[in-house]
């Protein structure tokens, strides 16, 4: 993977070091969390996490990337970007933790999921919840998305397009991509208990934010929407009318409910979940800012070849299915990739004006 842009790395351990050595440079706080798992060359995996400001704040900015693994290369960038333009001033009772790749087993090993197999954006539900969509379509379509063989071609796009107009774009899409435990070895597979990261990184928050009651959080993904275009994708809930007021001033037009009328869909155990459940009393603004790339059925060719790869293959990262899978949600295209950094710069100054207000100044 080749780089004319100076932010973004060509992989874990270079996006690490690089985070890590601008943490430091800022006189941040480093915490690193160990999920326990291993990258390609047999070193430790890390969630990095640079803290600046109040130990205990009751005003927080947290900034997210990785959680779907190799999308995090984006989320990383906009993050070194931040670190290396400057932290802004904060008062007394503030802070601003950069969490840097939530699935460093992702990111390694060039995958979307961890190293259970499990999608950790359904993963992060409540004690004794289901944490997935009940997958009432996904059992009809396991043998067409999930084939149990290594990649080789087939009928994918022929099948799709019959799909399609079987069940509608949406409804395929939610059918696809909402969550399922039905298939261990399957896409968008959400697990049957809480991950050792998402544990890790709940536990950590949990502490730390324990005072806090103004909390805003955004969360960097790519690959649902118009190439090169970022949407800011909020919880759909009744309840949080009031707080998405606040996210569409904030952000503005690009902001959208998280159901099947957005570009995205409903899934359960989304990270915002963890958030609205374990701070009850303060007030959280979560969005997750969504950068657009290729055709939704491109990311899931994508998707299905390197599953495929990995479970009936080798698995090794210099397969053209590993390729393929960082070309559709990190593409080597610097227009793209100018645009996530200026877009990603952007909403970092509007989630820093949301969370500390005039106390804020570069």
């Amino acid at each position: 993977m080749v780089n004319a842009n100076p932010y973004f790395s060509p992989d874990f351990v270079t996006t690490r070091s690089r985070f890590r050595d601008a943490v430091a440079a800022r006189h941040g706080r480093l915490d690193s969390l160990q999920p326990g798992c291993r990258g390609p060359g047999g070193e430790d995996l890390t969630i990095d996490i640079g803290w600046f400001g109040a130990p205990w704040p009751t005003r927080v900015l947290v900034h997210s990337s990785g959680l779907h693994g190799v999308e995090g290369f984006a989320g990383s960038a906009i993050q070194l970007q931040w670190l290396t333009e400057g932290i802004p001033a904060l008062p007394g009772d503030a802070a601003i933790a950069i969490v840097h790749m939530l699935n460093p087993y992702g990111c390694a090993w060039l995958r979307r999921v961890n190293e259970n197999n499990v999608d950790l954006n359904r993963n992060f539900r409540a004690p004794g919840g289901d944490g997935a969509e009940p997958g009432r379509d996904y059992p009809a379509l396991d043998a067409w998305l999930n084939p149990q063989s290594a990649p080789c071609p087939d009928l994918f796009y022929a099948r799709a397009a019959a799909l399609v107009l079987r069940y509608g774009m949406a409804s395929l899409r939610q059918a696809v991509a909402g969550g399922q435990r039905i298939n261990a070895k399957g896409l968008f597979y959400a697990g049957t208990q809480l991950e050792p990261g998402p544990e890790l990184y709940q536990g950590y928050l949990k502490e730390k934010l324990a005072r806090a009651d103004w909390i805003v959080a955004i969360d960097v993904h790519t690959g649902l929407g118009r190439y090169g275009d970022d949407t800011l994708l909020v919880d759909a809930a009744k309840e949080r009318a009031g707080v998405n007021l606040t996210l569409r001033e904030t952000f503005g037009e690009r902001t959208q409910l998280l159901d099947d009328k957005s570009i995205a869909y409903r899934v359960r155990g989304a990270q915002h979940d963890m958030y609205y459940r374990l701070f009850p009393r303060a007030d959280v603004h979560f969005a997750g800012q969504e950068f657009g790339t290729l055709h939704a059925l491109r990311v899931l060719a994508a998707l299905r070849a390197e599953n495929r790869w990995h479970h009936y293959g080798s698995g090794t990262t210099d397969h053209p299915s590993k390729r393929q899978l960082m070309e559709v949600f990190c593409p080597l295209d610097e227009d793209w990739r100018a645009k996530v950094l200026r877009r990603g710069r952007e909403v970092v100054n509007q989630a820093c004006a949301l969370a500390f207000g005039e106390d804020s100044k570069e």
